[in-house]
């Protein structure tokens, strides 16, 4: 038998048992491979074995999607609720979802539907076995546990009538618990709790040992619920040798695990106790013979190995049920920044619109931010129709600085339980936080990402420094290459591997990488060489115009096809367009124009400069076939270039800058010219050239490759061949009444930021000028002026560190 093992509470202050009954587990002969699974990796576990049991251990914090989606993916379960009678109102309901039920507590077995199972906790030898030894114990009396009121009433009461005892108290509170204590606190001292081993030893360095019930609870319905089995505490002490004196309470069900007066001392009340305390220290032979009764008693019958056997014995007996089939397309969710329908789009965009229209294999939705209110608050939630399904609103915006958004999180894991999600392809997550991986892969999502631009390894996310030069990170030195992004981004350099760290670990939740060119994976695999064995090459999809006819007496005419921006090579091609005045060429401008240029072309149209404005997404302009050259000269390492090809398969000769991937498709002299970036007087001679040597345009025409790029059709094939290696089957809806954190997913950041700006800007927030003020002001009064100042110069002299950085 192959069995699934997670504890549902991810933050388990007892996590030791669940450990303690996992390695019983293993253990047992009729398991052949057990496994243990936290969150982050439940689900991708039981996608990738076909295992034949979920044990579901603690049962607090159950009721989430990925627990729900457990339940589809293996045939049998169980659940061992371990917080009853407290936590009995959420577990009846959970209950229901599993096959066998096994319960803590006697009483509440009752209650689920017949079907209920009293199993008692345990004991271990590995973590609670000690040697009794004849040596004085250090205590007379020792008790350690959660500070509940009735306790903390009898401690009390037991120290005001005997003072004179060697009492070890280790007290456990929390924050739900704080408001309950009032003035019982008074007298006591209260600490974090200590590790099960030492809570064993001080049990064994104590002659008796306390075990008192938990009769409190924070539920308004039931505030005095208490359970009538004894808990773990209660095996534990035993097998770490120390003699019990055990309140009735506790009693009720313990009288039919062990023997009273053989085992352990009851009492019912105050004065019994303070009898059995005192009969017990005055005759240690009686004391060390019940110890020793208890210890073996414990050994033979109550260790988790005893309690896995008798789980075993009614699992293996279990049929499996038939795994649930849900019917139609597969829903695949594709996140976005942009979508064309949104206006000022570019190859991203019109990438996302081809599979939209095309793809057949899946469900295609989309979820993109609400760009017509650009305040980081909103998301839009699109079905493949484009029909808007849902608007989410979160109270604080995303913002580029942001690893991870736990409201945006939330919101997102909602959305895979609610829609059933089989896979989330992530076609940019610029407006988004990089934590969206992780949590997609832990709720059994397949992972793609679309490597549109470099916003993994930067978040100038074209290389590009503010002054619009690229970074050339590719010949850098190692050592230099963080300090480089971190000065293009004016933030210190510790600050940009700490987004890449967790980039890095955002990417290891991704399945494929899909790279439109050798280049732009070689980039990426330069800072993640992890991902190069999950990256698969796809080339984007292109729009055809076929080339037309050209007037061989008339100017040459060179297009520039698609957005007109600085980082498309905007001041290159004016350079180009002023050299050329007076010179039979015509420059003809598709698309939309940034508002710095708009002027600069308008003084040149009717000269020597036609604008043909915007076109549509997923459209060639017919104009464009009417062309001779196309200038490509984008001043970053593009990952592709659409409209390279496009041009292309129109028969336009090109010009492109000798930098990313367009500079692999084009042989300079024999199919299209290589420039420099921003070298507009080498664009405008090879364009004076062309119009001298019409003979040579038309040689370098007959070399354009004979398929530039694919169409749409064809790259979505190409697409669904990809998503047909991760099987990818419909999902029904799951349970969302609880959601998981990204630290109950296993990702802890102690900021949500990874940014430590550069400048003044450290200065704002926390640990601004006020703080700083604050803090001297404090050093001086406790620790003299002398180690303030001395402070105050070793500050100063990192802030002049930081201000020359940025």
């Amino acid at each position: 038998m192959r069995v699934l093992f997670i504890d549902t509470k991810p933050f388990n202050p007892n996590r030791y048992i669940a450990r303690a009954v996992f390695e019983a587990l293993a253990a047992d002969p009729r398991v052949t491979e057990a496994v243990w699974a936290e969150y982050a990796d439940a689900v991708s576990l039981a996608q990738a074995t076909q295992f034949d049991l979920l044990f579901a251990f603690d049962g607090e914090e159950a009721r989430n999607p990925v627990i729900d989606r457990l339940l589809q993916l293996v045939p049998r379960s169980l659940v061992w609720f371990t917080e009853d009678p407290y936590e009995r109102g959420v577990n009846l309901p959970l209950a229901r979802k599993f096959d066998l039920i096994f319960t803590n507590d006697g009483s509440s077995a009752e209650f689920y539907d017949g079907r209920g199972i009293h199993l008692p906790l345990a004991a271990d030898p590995v973590r609670h076995r000690f040697e009794i030894c004849g040596t004085p114990p250090r205590y007379d009396i020792f008790f350690a546990g959660t500070a509940w009121p009735n306790r903390l009433k009898f401690l009390r009461a037991l120290k005001q009538h005997r003072p004179d005892l060697r009492c070890k108290f280790v007290l456990v509170t929390n924050d739900a618990l704080d408001p309950h204590l009032g003035d019982l606190r008074d007298g006591f001292s209260f600490t974090p709790g200590v590790s099960i081993r030492d809570f064993c030893r001080l049990a064994n360095a104590a002659k008796l040992t306390l075990t008192l019930p938990r009769k409190f609870s924070t539920s308004d319905a039931d505030p005095e619920a208490a359970s009538d089995t004894p808990g773990p505490r209660f095996f534990e002490v035993a097998l770490a040798g120390s003699c019990q004196i055990v309140d009735a309470e506790t009693t009720k069900a313990a009288s039919g695990l062990f023997e009273e007066g053989a085992h352990y001392l009851g009492f019912r009340t105050m004065e019994e106790c303070l009898a059995q305390i005192d009969a017990a220290l005055a005759d240690d032979e009686r004391r060390l013979t019940i110890a020793r009764a208890a210890q073996a008693h414990v050994a033979e019958n109550h260790l988790y190995a005893n309690r896995v056997a008798a789980i075993l014995d009614r699992a293996v007996a279990l049929p499996a049920k038939p795994l649930p089939v849900s019917e139609g397309k597969p829903r695949v969710l594709f996140v976005t920044h942009n979508v064309v329908q949104h206006g000022r789009f570019g190859g991203a965009e019109t990438y996302l619109e081809a599979i939209r229209q095309h793809i057949g294999a899946v469900e295609p939705w989309i979820l993109v931010p609400d760009t017509r209110k650009p305040d980081g608050r909103g998301f839009l939630l699109y079905d493949g129709d484009m029909r808007l399904r849902q608007t989410i609103r979160l109270a604080r915006p995303s913002h580029p600085d942001l690893l991870t958004h736990p409201e945006l999180e939330i919101a997102f894991q909602k959305l895979l339980a609610e829609y059933g999600f089989a896979a989330v392809h992530f076609n940019h997550l610029l407006g988004f936080v990089p934590s969206l991986p992780l949590v997609a892969k832990a709720m059994g999502a397949s992972t793609l990402y679309s490597l549109h631009d470099y916003y993994p390894l930067c978040e100038r996310f074209n290389l590009l420094d503010s002054g619009g030069r690229y970074c050339d990170i590719e010949n850098l030195p190692e050592g230099v290459r963080d300090i480089s992004l971190a000065l293009t981004q004016r933030v210190d350099p510790d600050s940009q591997a700490r987004r890449r760290r967790f980039w890095r670990e955002s990417l290891s939740a991704i399945d494929i990488v899909l790279a439109g060119s050798e280049a732009s994976a070689r980039l990426l695999h330069l800072l993640y060489p992890e991902t190069e064995a999950r990256t698969r090459l796809l080339l984007p999809p292109v729009n055809r115009v076929e080339p037309a006819a050209r007037n061989e007496g008339g100017p040459l005419k060179v297009a520039h096809l698609g957005n007109f921006a600085r980082h498309k090579g905007g001041d290159a091609i004016l350079d180009a367009i002023a050299r050329c005045l007076g010179q039979p060429v015509q420059f003809h401008i598709f698309g939309r124009i940034d508002p710095d240029y708009q002027k600069p072309l308008e003084t040149h149209a009717g000269k020597n400069v036609v604008l043909h404005g915007p076109f549509n997404g997923g459209a060639v302009p017919a104009a464009l076939a009417e062309c001779d050259v196309m200038l490509f000269l984008s001043t970053w390492p593009e990952t592709y270039g659409i409209t390279l090809s496009e041009a292309q398969a129109a028969g336009l000769v090109p010009i492109v800058t000798a930098i990313g991937a367009p500079a692999e498709r084009v042989h300079d002299g024999e199919n299209g010219f290589l420039v420099p970036v921003g070298d507009g007087k080498a664009v405008a001679d090879i364009l004076l050239s062309l119009t001298a040597d019409r003979g040579r345009l038309d040689g370098m025409r007959a070399q354009l490759p004979a398929t530039p790029g694919i169409e749409g059709p064809d790259f979505v094939a190409g697409l669904e061949d990809i998503y047909a290696t991760l099987a990818l089957t419909p999902v029904a809806a799951l349970d969302t009444r609880r959601l998981l954190s990204l630290q109950e997913l296993g990702q802890f950041l102690d900021s949500p930021y990874w940014t430590r700006r550069g400048g003044l800007a450290f200065l704002a927030g926390g640990q601004g000028i006020g703080f700083l003020v604050r803090r001297f002001i404090v050093v001086a009064r406790t620790d003299g002026v002398g180690l303030a100042l001395r402070l105050a110069r070793h500050k100063l002299r990192a802030i002049l560190h930081r201000m020359r950085m940025a």
